[in-house]
């Protein structure tokens, strides 16, 4: 059965029950220690030095804020960053220990490659990560793993900073008005009206971005990778005796985006949305078994074809 976006309150099962598979307690507890990891490594960096030129105007035009910021500021984070995060991943991922210990030591020998990871990672140029990649010795996929790491743990101490300027009521886009990465994960959360004693039942959407982890708000009832707003292309999959656990799906571009809802939560225990998605792969199995691609690939939700 089909459950229209504008129908979130209604919770009739769409799928079978979808329990976590065998080995999903390990890949969860391996990326909450990644998250620690880099929350301590990020609290360890020193503050971020002066020189964002916040323009309103650009804003609500469309343009994240870090494309106002300092890169010199960013690429020195990295360099300050890399010894303790790439030493951590490297006991976290054992398969890639050697690939991070090897571009720990590439970034003290030679400190200009910060600033190329930067760019590919913050701009999406693969080109680069595989010039990159030939020039270190590494493989692409390695590195594009690590060096997104870096930028992620050095986005969060920006984040701190610029998440007061990045007002919900001038950014409208599905993208992070922060650094313009996409969501991993939604929220719906009670959306409280004017009067303190009205609370909208559907929620208020929140979207969690998958790099520096700000939190800001978006329309529940729109597509996030295509922006089709017709009720009947947009569904909510829902699977049976995990009515919390939802899968938010297009029809128009086939894209679907793993929610939360936490409106009316009975649960004292705080979701934390650097964790939660890499718990929820049972999610994405099932939405791509009916055919739908992630808006947002990520190690959790890559399955072979043996999966």
């Amino acid at each position: 059965m089909r459950v229209p976006r504008s129908m979130l309150s209604h919770t009739t099962p769409d799928l079978p029950e979808a329990s976590p598979p065998p080995g999903a307690e390990a890949v969860l507890a391996t990326f909450a220690a990644l998250a620690r990891l880099r929350r301590e490594v990020a609290a360890s960096l020193p503050d971020p030095r002066p020189g964002l030129a916040y323009d309103p105007d650009r804003f609500a035009a469309g343009t994240p804020l870090l494309a106002h910021a300092d890169p010199e500021g960013i690429v020195a984070a990295t360099l300050a960053a890399g010894p303790d995060l790439l030493a951590g991943l490297a006991g976290i991922f054992p398969a890639i220990a050697r690939e991070a210990i090897l571009l720990a030591e590439a970034l003290a020998e030679r400190p200009e490659l910060a600033d190329g990871l930067a760019d590919a990672v913050l701009n999406g140029r693969e080109d680069l990560t595989e010039s990159l990649s030939a020039d270190i010795g590494l493989a692409p996929a390695a590195l594009a793993f690590l060096a997104r790491e870096l930028l992620a743990t050095v986005l969060r101490r920006e984040t701190a900073t610029l998440s007061p300027l990045a007002d919900d009521a001038l950014w409208q886009k599905p993208t992070c008005p922060i650094c313009g990465s996409v969501p991993d994960l939604g929220l719906l959360k009670e959306h409280r009206e004017p009067s303190e004693f009205l609370v909208a039942k559907a929620g208020r959407l929140q979207l969690h971005c998958s790099l520096c982890g700000h939190l800001w708000r978006f329309p529940r009832l729109k597509c996030l990778a295509c922006g089709e707003g017709d009720q009947e292309k947009l569904d909510v999959l829902i699977p049976a005796g995990r009515d919390r656990e939802r899968i938010h799906t297009c029809s128009t571009c086939g894209r679907y985006l793993i929610v939360l809802n936490r409106v009316e939560s009975v649960s004292d225990r705080e979701v934390d949305p650097d964790v939660a998605p890499a718990g929820l792969s049972h999610l994405d199995a099932a939405a791509q078994a009916k055919g739908f691609v992630p808006l947002c690939p990520a190690p959790w939700n890559q399955f072979g074809e043996d999966e």
